[in-house]
């Protein structure tokens, strides 16, 4: 799964390489990035077979859709063959209006009470993620929608062969801290795993509680990013990841 380098939003189905100034840069686009960019070779496609400016938006919702119901995985020429195949009254490449597009699968809320659930409920739901309660130590200290913190007690299971701390221990708080604060409201209909993670060392540990927050940058359809950082007992900034979901129908996750 890759997300489209312009938008930062959908995922990418085309792919393309160009070189500037002696060295090769990848570029991933969406169907609506692609279509906007006028990329050559897919462009021309998508014009020959009916998308223009009016069903666009219609055209990148399905696909949407369909990276969904197929894990994130597909291209450019599956997806048209996909999109044409379906037997429907309405001609995805035919113009004139397109049907009513499905609601969005999570539904964005601003009241504070639905962004905020009871603690306990969700220490108990995450009791699930055993590595990161039971083989690591991790505990939940906040969590609402787009937000969370976590913390460690470090003991000697968590350090490398120099006595520091494992950077894997970083990575677990972090993709934990990630998932509380996405997955926090327990009966949604969707459930967000990771796709991408960027781990960036800033100071080296020197003992004492870790913690991490997580804060939502950027939340889109299907895709979402993160910052997360981590500090030391003093409050001192240890590490900062980025991390990049997935939303999925909760009922097609793997138990």
């Amino acid at each position: 799964m890759a997300i489209c380098s312009f938008c930062y939003d959908r995922q990418a189905i085309a792919f393309t390489t160009r070189v500037v100034n002696g060295e090769s840069m990848n570029e991933n686009y969406c169907l609506k990035c692609a279509y906007l960019s006028k990329v050559p070779g897919i462009f021309e496609h998508m014009v020959s077979a009916g998308i223009n400016d009016e069903n666009i938006d219609a055209m990148a919702d399905k696909v949407e859709i369909m990276m969904l119901e197929n894990g994130g995985n597909g291209d450019f020429q599956s997806f048209f063959k996909n999109l044409k195949n379906q037997e429907t009254d309405y001609h995805p490449f035919a113009g004139g209006k397109a049907p009513e597009s499905p609601a969005p699968v999570r539904e964005d809320t601003d009241k504070k009470e639905e962004n905020m659930p009871d603690l306990e409920e969700v220490r108990k739901f995450f009791e699930g993620d055993k590595y990161a309660t039971e083989a690591t130590g991790i505990v939940i200290e906040k969590a609402e929608k787009g937000h969370s913190v976590v913390s460690l007690e470090p003991d000697g299971r968590h350090l490398n062969a120099v006595g520091g701390l494992m950077g894997a221990v970083y990575y677990t708080m972090a993709d934990f801290a990630f998932a509380v604060a996405e997955n926090c409201i327990l009966d949604s209909d969707t459930i967000t795993v990771t796709q991408a993670t960027q781990m960036n060392f800033l100071r080296s540990w020197h003992g004492g509680k870790v913690t991490c927050t997580a804060d939502i940058v950027k939340d889109g359809r299907y895709i979402c990013l993160y910052e997360v950082k981590a500090f030391d007992k003093n409050g001192t900034e240890l590490a900062l990841i980025i991390v990049n979901g997935f939303k999925t129908a909760r009922n097609k996750h793997p138990a």
